[in-house]
């Protein structure tokens, strides 16, 4: 074992130089309006992105967009105008069910596709990015409908979507995100490249470089390289037996790493297991090792760039 760590290490090693060799790609980063970031922390990571994600809005059933305004939101706001980086509003579903009758709905569609193009104009974002999830596959034609409702409004700015991987992945999650049908809508595309395993499988990393080649190469058949961002996690799931997964950050890991005798998995995912009020806990993480890893595979298949879910969780910068 320790053989393998010692290759794993070196291979890592090899890999980090390649990246800091390798033609400078954009960043991307998402950040949750709610979570808790000092101004001093966004002052000085802020200006290291292309573009940031704010969450913040969602659609209502009826399609009616609402804004959870924080202080957060509006420091993002004022720091990517200072800054001049692009920064659109992360849009969702209020729910699932809601995004299924939005779809199925002609008037639920405009009041939807008008109040994205009033959002826009109002806070001056030069796009948008939808993040649709967990919807059935029947509704990917209704989507293509409201996406081209988008583009044939008197929004112009970018449109983007995040969209789910389409190996190794549930087909009851993807084919939602059917690319034949919506790409020609799509300025750039956000492959989410995490969550390998999560709440929906038994403990492993959560991600992979080797998954998100497979990926990558498969949605590179419809989009072309410089219209796709990779996701990449900063955090990664702990699983404690007997209960149900829940994420940690790579802040929170890595911290916890230092005690536990961590190892590099075959991902190159940091693994540790641990003992916790009797229960055996085990943490797999996607930490500045992994994510570099990610980079040198954006960079590999000539992609726009990579996107960070989120900021505040990483241990380090990449």
């Amino acid at each position: 074992m320790k053989n393998q760590f010692l290759i794993l290490t070196c291979a890592s090693l090899v890999a980090i130089q390649s990246a800091k060799a390798a033609p400078k790609i954009g960043s991307w980063a998402y950040i949750l309006h709610t979570a808790r970031l000092s101004n001093e922390y966004l002052e000085a990571t802020i200006p290291r992105y292309s573009v940031i994600g704010i969450t913040g809005f969602k659609l209502t059933a009826e399609g009616i967009l609402r804004t959870e305004s924080t202080p957060l939101m509006k420091q993002v706001i004022y720091l990517t105008e200072k800054h001049r980086i692009s920064r659109y509003p992360v849009i969702s579903f209020s729910s699932a069910d809601a995004g299924h009758r939005l779809l199925n709905s002609k008037s639920g569609r405009v009041r939807a596709i008008q109040s994205i193009a009033a959002l826009a104009g109002e806070h001056k974002f030069s796009g948008i990015h939808l993040d649709f999830e967990y919807l059935p596959p029947e509704d990917a034609g209704k989507l293509a409908l409201f996406l081209s409702g988008v583009r044939a409004s008197r929004f112009k700015g970018k449109i983007t979507m995040a969209l789910f991987p389409s190996i190794g992945f549930p087909e009851k999650w993807y084919r939602f995100h059917d690319l034949k049908l919506i790409s020609p809508y799509l300025d750039e595309i956000v492959l989410m490249c995490y969550d390998l395993h999560a709440g929906h499988t038994g403990p492993g990393p959560v991600t992979d470089p080797r998954w998100a080649e497979e990926n990558i190469k498969a949605l590179l058949v419809h989009v072309k390289a410089a219209r796709v961002w990779l996701g990449i996690p900063a955090y990664g799931y702990q699983w404690c037996s007997g209960e149900k997964p829940t994420a940690v950050s790579a802040k929170q890991a890595v911290k916890l790493a230092q005690k536990h005798s961590a190892k590099r998995d075959s991902s190159l995912n940091l693994y540790f297991s641990y003992k916790k009020s009797g229960q055996t806990c085990s943490v797999h993480v996607s930490d500045r090792e992994t994510r570099i890893y990610l980079i040198q595979v954006a960079k590999k298949y000539g992609l726009a760039g990579t996107a960070l879910w989120r900021l505040g969780f990483e241990d380090a910068a990449e």
